[in-house]
């Protein structure tokens, strides 16, 4: 009987301290990742402890323009559904494509932007400690004859401790992005080629996508640029400026060719509508005519702190699966026509944040066939065929990763959400929360509906169809 109590005791004893040891361990875990957050603080404040690029010696910045070439590579890279097995992806390059009619799609072009926009997730994880990951994008740069390459906007922005940083430091709008550079000569003139592809939501940044304008900050005249992607688009302005003016001091016109998928893509198109800004008040504009009369507007609209673009200079960008990324009334002027936005029908992305609450993106939307298309049946079995020679898989069988279908899903989604909840703040409403929570529970499987969203499913409808289906 004694034993028994005795037993008893030391149980009650242990239980009493049992919250103890559980908050002791809590404390500790909490005590070492604020040490491990700070740690990576100062790390990145000082420029240490990052992986390093994996770009080859770069070349110096050419004396003289090498003779355009034509480029065909096959680009390894991994998509989100291949994990770490790598997938292969054609890749062409053509430096004529520098003098031409930026305001014409040309669709080689835009192929080749959809791999570099997906290229732009997969080197993020060779900036990953310990991962061991190939540096895709320096390796399928330097293939299409880029001699300068800088993907150091990765260095800080692609672990997982980097990501919770950023949640600390409010710093879930920043980005990374590649950079690349070339000097061409196309007939007698030397010019100078820059390639930006930037990376979509990853980790932490995926927050940025939330924050919106409202209709108090619309109706004040702050209209422009979603405030989620703004600081990385100046980010990205600022970073090409000095490449810009070191191409002027050799004499070379400029051409900037932008990419990215998703987050990427809004960025990116919102740095192509700024440097269209900027062009504009050099006396350029929409489809390269003169802006005499648009003197004071264009004044208004260019950049606080410019690029250096001159009369001579182009600028173009193709983005994919681009979310709407402003607010301003002028968003389709022929001003931004060299933009050119590629959606995917059945993608909800594409759809958000609604135009029935003012958001629009810059440029041209271009849309991939949908089920009402004419022909659709024939485009997609050749889509699958595509998407299974790009990531070995089967896209129409079972457990494939994009139904068409879902494109009917998607549009009665948007339909009940912009007839019931009427603008942003009305979205952060016990009210609208629940229209938004009821429509997709009506409309939406949520194991399915992002699958369009693929950066895969991009790349393979690309490269599936020709360009009289598009345009």
């Amino acid at each position: 009987m004694r034993d028994a109590r005795g037993m008893t005791s030391v149980l009650r004893a242990a239980l009493v301290r049992v919250p103890l040891a559980v908050g002791i361990v809590l404390a500790t875990l909490l005590l070492v990742a604020a040490f491990s957050l700070l740690y990576r603080y100062e790390q990145a404040r000082r420029g240490l402890g990052g992986v390093d690029s994996g770009a080859r010696p770069q070349a110096a910045y050419a004396e003289t323009a090498v003779a355009a070439g034509c480029y065909e590579i096959e680009a390894a890279l991994t998509f989100f559904e291949t994990g770490a097995r790598e997938a292969v992806a054609p890749l062409v390059w053509d430096d004529a494509w520098a003098v031409a009619d930026p305001y014409i799609y040309n669709h080689e072009l835009a192929r080749t932007a959809s791999v570099l926009s997906s290229l732009a997730y997969a080197e993020s994880g060779h900036y990953q400690s310990g991962a061991d990951g190939p540096a895709y994008m320096e390796e399928a740069l330097h293939g299409l004859g880029f001699t300068e390459v800088s993907t150091e906007s990765y260095r800080y922005r692609s672990e997982i401790v980097d990501q919770v940083l950023n949640v600390f430091t409010s710093e879930e709008d920043s980005v990374a992005y590649a950079m690349a550079r070339k000097r061409v000569a196309v007939g007698d003139e030397a010019r100078s080629v820059i390639v930006v592809a930037v990376r979509g939501s990853y980790g932490a940044e995926w927050v940025s996508n939330l924050y919106l304008h409202d209709e108090r900050s619309v109706a004040e005249g702050l209209e422009g640029y979603h405030r989620g992607y703004s600081d990385a688009a100046d980010e990205i302005y600022a970073a090409l400026e000095p490449w810009v003016r070191e191409s002027h001091a050799r004499g070379d016109d400029v051409t900037v060719v932008l990419t990215g998928h998703s987050r990427g893509g809004a960025i990116a198109n919102i740095v192509a509508a700024m440097a269209d800004d900027e062009l504009a008040g050099c006396g350029v504009s929409g489809e390269g005519e003169a802006a005499e009369d648009d003197a004071a507007r264009d004044a208004a609209d260019a950049p606080d702190a410019p690029m250096g673009l001159a009369s001579g200079d182009a600028v173009c960008a193709y983005t994919f699966a681009s979310p709407g990324c402003t607010t301003s009334a002028s968003a389709s002027d022929a001003r931004y026509n060299n933009i050119f936005n590629i959606v995917n029908p059945a993608d909800m992305m594409t759809y958000l944040p609604l135009s029935a609450w003012g958001y629009d993106r810059y440029g041209v939307d271009i849309e991939l066939p949908g089920l009402d298309d004419e022909s659709f049946a024939e485009r997609f079995e050749a889509f699958c065929s595509s998407y299974e020679q790009l990531v070995g898989a089967d896209a129409a069988g079972e457990g494939s990763p994009y139904d068409p279908e879902n494109e009917r899903a998607v549009r009665s989604v948007i339909d009940d959400v912009s007839a019931k909840v009427a603008s942003v703040s009305e979205l952060t409403t016990p009210g609208g929360m629940a229209s938004v929570v009821q429509a997709l529970v009506a409309h939406i499987d949520p194991f399915q509906i992002l699958h369009g969203h693929y950066q895969s499913v991009y790349v393979a409808w690309m490269l599936s169809l020709d360009e009289d289906v598009l345009m």
